[in-house]
């Protein structure tokens, strides 16, 4: 799906390229986002592998060569996180012995990169970004050991990670004036975990979403 989207994004840019738009996109811009992420992990025993995601970035814009714009911005995200449960209960002399744990992987980071915008006509955009994710991924682990619905133990793990990773996006937009606009937007985050589960080191995460923009 977001190949379609890139693709779409691309062609509709080259077509109207040549024509003008009604409104200037050089400036201070501040935009506020947000959408469903997806997970791309190799672990199964996530059972829920989807989650909300919102963030913020600030920047400036140059025009290059009208309609198109070229600028820095930097910002933070929160990816929301993915839980996996694990429930065993068993009968021994005539008692239940019970385990349960829950996982949890979250992940979070902050931008900076470089991001461009072309005006369409009728006062449509298309936006593309790309740059350097800081990551923070946690990993928290709950259990407990139960006898007869008495607990007899309980254990908590966690362990964490910080790294550098790629993120990229597209989006597609209206401005409603020279000084706010909205898109809807595919972006993708390439997290670094080092290993703290079992499953690959890089965590892609997905989110498909809308952001607002303020221009001043």
């Amino acid at each position: 799906m977001e190949k379609l989207l890139l693709t779409a994004a691309a062609a509709a840019a080259f077509s109207f390229a040549s024509f003008g738009a009604h409104a200037s996109s050089e400036g201070t811009f501040i935009g506020i986002n947000g959408g469903r992420t997806n997970y791309d992990i190799d672990n199964t025993d996530f059972h829920d592998k989807s989650d909300t995601a919102f963030g913020a970035v600030v920047g400036y814009r140059w025009a290059v060569d009208r309609p198109f714009y070229f600028g820095v911005e930097a910002g933070y995200v929160d990816l929301g996180k993915i839980t996996s449960h694990y429930n065993q209960s068993q009968m021994y002399a005539g008692s239940v012995l019970s385990y349960n744990e829950k996982d949890e992987l979250k992940g979070r980071a902050l931008l900076i990169g470089a991001n461009g915008k072309w005006e369409l006509p009728h006062h449509w955009t298309i936006t593309a970004r790309l740059g350097v994710a800081h990551s923070h991924t946690s990993y928290d682990v709950k259990a407990n050991a139960s006898f007869n619905n008495d607990s007899v133990s309980s254990q908590k793990f966690h362990d964490s990670s910080n790294d550098n990773g790629i993120y990229a996006g597209i989006g597609f937009g209206y401005d409603f004036t020279k000084n706010f606009g909205v898109t809807v937007n595919y972006d993708n985050y390439s997290l670094k975990a080092q290993g703290i589960t079992d499953d690959k080191r890089t965590v892609n995460v997905g989110v498909w979403g809308a952001a607002a923009e303020f221009r001043f």
